[in-house]
């Protein structure tokens, strides 16, 4: 079967991790709060008494359910040429180790862990090691031009490995171990043991969710293909665990705190599934459309082409609405104008035309699993990111599947490329664009002196706050969409 792509699924992918660098590189101490994580205000620290999200809440969820999203496809092919399901599950595992070293390997050689490691302030030896991580990664993770031979394909990403725990192993070789521990452990064993602890246990808690998810996930989906109601009825047991976890003696808790590695594992990594499962849901119907050949050109009758516009701008209504309101706490008007707003959008994706019935079931499912967060909204408190409500997870899986009809519309029925292909090859490739900033953009400015020392001038005023963000997240997307053009992939 020829491969395929949705170009609106690579443009979720792409603008979520757009968001996720803008949020990241933004100097959000000098912007009003909702420019940050709602419960990790700047200059008041992680507070769990507040509840609400913001812009910035919904980064994390829309990229798990673009990944959820894509299952479907990945899946869907290897299927459709044979592959075994077992197979296919021992390919979810292999990927969800590779993006466990991943998150290991760029946290231990991000330029600040790496100060800290060889204990002194950033200088041109450590943006020169980040910046040679950030090439190491293609070594590792790279998808080889051409028909290359077994040996190769093995020998590449093995020297990348070797390369990889060398860095790591030189920068951990600088850490002197406290007193107490050397007279309490002095054999070699414990020892190697202890810096072993210090490389594994420093991992990028993103990228190793994602690893989880990764593996967790397609195992699921192999399991329930076909069956999305049995593949939904696994989200209340998970929840029975979830809700059961602090009940003293119980199998539930010994299930939650049981783990063989807990730097690779944790079941409570397990309660994202609530964002993937709903997106393998909408990438089945993706997928389906897709295959049945998608938006055609003859569909643009007036009263038509107004029932798409009309969904296209009440799903980013609602999706404006709910984090405003949400972030406010009028509670009672979110939900009165998110139950309008759903109706609507549901009732114009009714008059769509055949070729674009996919945005009906988007449109209905996100109502549904919406309606559903602000429902629970009062239960755990309220609805905030950490720790994660139930709330939170419905929200955030209803305000992704508009997320995704609006881009359907914009991507693949009315074909905006001009607006949305940056994203979209930034999508096809996203942890280059993800450890561009940090890895490889960063470090260059710093090296010729234009980095850290225009931090007092980014941090001058708000305008000038925001456009760092749009600078830095302009060169991360333009950096992963050129390596797309160029067919340099990275396979994690």
């Amino acid at each position: 079967m020829k491969p395929f792509r949705a170009d609106s699924l690579d443009a979720m992918r792409g603008l979520t991790i757009a968001m996720m660098i803008l949020c990241g590189s933004i100097i959000n101490w000098v912007l009003p709060h909702w420019n940050s994580h709602c419960q990790v205000p700047p200059g008041v620290g992680f507070d769990p008494s507040i509840y609400g999200i913001t812009w910035v809440d919904l980064v994390f969820p829309f990229f798990l359910f673009a990944m959820g999203a894509a299952m479907p496809f990945s899946v869907g092919s290897r299927r459709s040429r044979g592959t075994r399901r077992l197979t296919i599950m021992l390919e979810g595992i292999w990927r969800g180790l590779k993006l466990a070293f991943f998150a290991i390997f760029i946290q231990n050689c991000y330029p600040w862990i790496l100060s800290g490691t060889l204990g002194h302030p950033a200088d041109p030896q450590i943006w020169g090691v980040t910046i040679g991580a950030f090439f190491v990664l293609f070594l590792l993770f790279s998808r080889l031009p051409g028909n290359p031979s077994r040996a190769v394909r093995i020998a590449v990403p093995l020297v990348g490995f070797i390369l990889a725990c060398f860095i790591m192993g030189w920068a951990e070789s600088h850490v002197t171990l406290p007193e107490d521990f050397m007279s309490t452990n002095p054999g070699n064993f414990a020892i190697f043991d202890k810096h072993l602890d210090n490389i594994l246990y420093k991992s990028n808690i993103i990228i190793l969710l994602l690893g989880n998810m990764a593996a967790f996930g397609v195992i699921v989906y192999v399991l329930t293909m076909g069956k999305p109601v049995a593949r939904l009825a696994i989200l209340p047991f998970l929840m029975a665990i979830l809700l059961c976890k602090d009940a003293a003696g119980s199998w539930q808790q010994a299930v939650y705190n049981w783990t063989p590695f807990a730097w690779l594992y944790r079941f409570e990594f397990l309660k994202y599934l609530f964002v993937i499962i709903p997106g393998t849901i909408a990438g089945e119907h993706l997928r389906a459309w897709i295959l049945n050949g998608g938006a055609t050109e003859s569909s643009t009758q007036s009263r038509r082409a107004f029932s798409t516009a009309m969904v296209a701008i009440l799903s980013l209504a609602l999706i404006v609405v709910n984090v405003t309101l949400l972030y406010g706490r009028h509670l009672v008007e979110n939900l009165y104008i998110s139950v309008i707003l759903t109706s609507m959008a549901v009732y114009f994706a009714h008059r769509m035309p055949s070729d674009r019935k996919v945005l009906s079931h988007l449109v209905k499912a996100g109502a549904f699993a919406l309606l559903l967060g602000l429902f629970f909204e009062a239960f755990q408190g309220g609805i905030r990111k950490d720790d994660p409500t139930f709330s939170y997870y419905f929200v955030t899986s209803g305000l992704a599947f508009y997320c995704l009809a609006m881009l359907v519309i914009v991507c693949d029925v009315y074909r905006w490329r001009v607006v949305t292909s940056p994203f979209a090859l930034a999508g096809k490739n996203p942890m280059i664009a993800y450890v561009a900033p940090a890895m490889f953009i960063f470090p260059i400015l710093n090296l010729l002196n234009i980095g850290d020392s225009l931090t007092d001038f980014w941090a001058s005023s708000q305008f000038l706050a925001w456009a760092r963000g749009i600078v830095f997240t302009a060169l991360a997307i333009a950096v992963a969409a050129g390596f797309s053009k160029a067919k340099l992939y990275w396979r994690t």
